[in-house]
């Protein structure tokens, strides 16, 4: 490498690998996989300087999914020729853009853009001037015990992935732009927040091109400025434009999310059952099981591993142990504590739920009350939870057990009074009581209860569509009743929207709506799973009304009809507050 005669200033990028300890199994936190390091597709590059004369260095990093919206450092340590060394930081959260549900990829491309000084900046502009690069990115925010000193060769946590010693680094192609980091702001009707547009391989001008979902925004000197509305709350996002001489030739999109608590302060934890988990969802790679699969992954009879949940690693019910992906199914959005989360950029997050699991277990003495107790040693700010219909509702679906009497029963002829007597038969009321009083006593928490939403399943073909609500009411009943008693001020019992049946429910539900015909009345669009929509329509095919009216089913088709899709947890997330 020649070093004297060209006046170079050597480097080498090196980015750094993810070292977490997150995953959790029931008893306690594992170590998550430390292999897994970020990659660089490309070395660092040059931006065309900006009017002030600055020019920026871009550094591209596909990272893991699971970093996305988490606190990042970029740091170029760059060694002069005489011998001094010159350190440039920058702090910022990369993402992986608009927010998706469900989201199936592994990877996500961001292009971080660290300006240089004035000085700096015009040795590289001097005509046959070359530099090299060394940068590191470093992750924080993750609870992942990585040490906050200054980067250097001997911490932990750093590897080489890219870089050529000895070859300068190049001026970047035209169409190539760094990418705006996500924005956490504290909402307040009309407070301003800025960011500057992207850098490029050459001097672009920048306009709005996509408004704002609330608020406004504006591009001026080289800045993006936001001004919030008045319902600014969530996620929002600003798309610009790039243009060179009147035509676009980039386009970004300014990601942002509103808190009225500035979101990197909270802490949520999650538990429960399936309909927080997100059973029917492979968490590794956030795709739905197949109906061909349920055998293998529905919970065990007495022991539960959370298989085929959207927060877990395990693809089937063989084993004791959870296996929590690294963020607990944060990234792949699917359950409604994870899209709640991400609506608003919380990333200190945690979901503990277990497919299968009822409030006994999570009591002292059940099989996750270790579990439990880390949740309650975290005190997180939220605990967020579905809790209380196993093993009840999955007897019902699955077999008759205590629920068989409600086959023969209408609704106005001792069907209420057998489903009670079910729920006494598992001290439902008793149990749930102990829980919320147990988190009560042991955390200063806020707690957010979900009721359960409406499903009609294909496999419960014993029951009418009009009992199994009824039967939901009743658990829902129980579940607000024993909330408020415990303590009104601290649980908030969260229901979710309607999930329309498509056929006539009443006296539950009225029936105003119709899509046949024949003028027949019923609750609405269908939003059920494909399979039970095909099979009530066989129940009812001259009023029945199939749907949604926009979009997929809320309900997915791989148990028969049971769980929530990532669409229906999107509708239940969203009757859930801000965090205070």
């Amino acid at each position: 490498m020649d070093t004297a005669p060209e006046r170079k200033v050597l480097f080498t990028l090196k980015l750094a690998a993810l070292a977490l300890a997150l995953a959790a199994s029931a008893g306690a936190v594992v170590a998550a996989d430390t292999a897994e390091a970020f990659r660089a597709p490309s070395g660092p590059t040059i931006s065309a300087p900006a009017p002030n004369g600055r020019v920026a260095v871009l550094v591209p990093v596909n990272y893991p999914l699971h970093q996305s919206g988490r606190k990042v450092t970029v740091r170029l340590d760059i060694q002069l020729r005489n011998g001094k060394r010159q350190k440039i930081v920058r702090s910022e959260r990369p993402h992986a853009g608009s927010i998706r549900r469900g989201d199936k990829r592994q990877r996500f491309r961001f292009v971080h853009a660290v300006p240089l000084g004035l000085g700096l900046s015009k040795r590289l502009l001097e005509p046959g001037h070359s530099i090299e690069i060394q940068a590191g990115v470093r992750t924080a925010g993750m609870n992942n015990g990585l040490p906050k000193e200054p980067l250097g060769d001997d911490q932990p946590g750093w590897i080489m992935v890219i870089g050529t010693p000895g070859k300068p680094v190049s001026r970047a192609p035209a169409r190539m732009c760094s990418t705006t980091p996500l924005l956490l702001v504290k909402t307040a009707v009309g407070q301003k927040t800025g960011v500057s547009t992207p850098r490029c391989g050459t001097r672009l001008k920048w306009s709005v091109s996509g408004r704002p979902g609330s608020g406004r925004a504006s591009v001026a000197r080289d800045r993006i400025t936001y001004v919030q509305g008045k319902s600014a709350a969530g996620a929002d996002e600003v798309e610009v434009q790039g243009r060179l001489r009147g035509r676009v030739v980039a386009t970004r999109k300014v990601q942002l999310r509103l808190s009225p608590t500035q979101p990197s302060t909270i802490s949520v934890r999650a538990m429960g059952d399936s309909v927080t988990a997100g059973f029917g969802y492979y968490g590794s790679t956030g795709k739905l099981m197949p109906i061909t699969s349920l055998l293998s992954c529905e919970p065990g009879a007495t022991i539960y591993n959370d298989a085929c949940s959207s927060n877990s690693s395990n693809r089937n019910n063989k084993g004791s142990n959870p296996n929590y992906l690294v963020d607990f199914g944060l990234s792949r959005n699917i359950s409604w504590a994870a899209q709640w989360a991400n609506e608003y950029g919380i990333t200190d997050y945690r979901n503990y739920a277990i497919s299968g699991s009822a409030p006994v277990d999570w009591l002292p003495g059940g099989q996750f009350d270790k579990t439990r107790q880390q949740i309650e040693q975290q005190n997180p700010d939220y605990i967020l939870m579905t809790m209380g219909a196993n093993p009840l509702l999955s007897d019902m679906l699955f077999g008759i057990d205590e629920m068989g009497c409600a086959i023969e029963s209408d609704l106005f002829g001792g069907y209420r009074e057998c489903i009670e007597t079910a729920f006494a038969s598992v001290n439902l009321s008793g149990r749930l009581n102990a829980l919320y009083q147990q988190l009560i006593d042991n955390t200063s928490s806020r707690i957010i209860v979900m009721q359960y939403h409406l499903s009609i399943p294909s496999s419960g073909i014993a029951y009418s569509a009009a009992q199994i609500e009824l039967m939901g009411e009743l658990m829902n009943e129980i579940i607000a009743f024993e909330a408020n008693t415990v303590s009104p001020e601290r649980i908030n019992v969260i229901a979710p929207p309607r999930f329309d049946v498509g056929i006539d429910m009443t006296p539950l539900y009225p029936a105003k709506y119709t899509c046949s015909w024949f003028d027949w009345k019923v609750d609405g669009p269908s939003v059920q799973a494909d399979p039970s929509q095909d099979f009530l329509e066989a129940l009812h095919p001259l009023s029945f009304c199939s749907g949604p009216a926009v979009g997929t089913p809320w309900v997915i088709s791989g148990d028969t009809g049971i769980h929530p899709s990532a669409v229906g947890y999107s509708r239940m997330a969203s009757q859930i507050p801000a965090p205070e």
